[in-house]
């Protein structure tokens, strides 16, 4: 039977198949680089489609009026009214 890994193995593990990664992606990078570098300086770099453009906020798209925000009620207390005071001096 297997030994069962504790927590800190698990992470330990992981972490050293990470770095492992890291370091093979750097060096296909630069493989990839070096091949490409006189084609990259041709071609314009195009964005990424994987992140799309943010549209413009402030105007409505025409042909649709814009909306008025709607407003929260307001809770309004009426002051009682009070009986003016009779002064009792005689």
């Amino acid at each position: 039977m297997a030994k069962k890994l504790g927590k800190g193995e698990k992470l330990d593990l992981i972490l050293s198949e990470l770095s492992a990664l890291r370091a093979e992606v750097k060096r296909l990078l630069k493989q990839t680089s070096v091949k490409s570098a006189p084609e990259a300086k041709a071609q314009a770099r195009t964005p990424s489609p994987l992140t799309p453009k943010k549209a413009a906020k402030g105007t409505p798209p025409p042909g649709k009026p814009a909306k008025p925000a709607a407003k929260k009620p307001v809770l309004v207390e009426r002051a009682e009214p009070t009986a003016p005071v009779a002064s009792r001096i005689a």
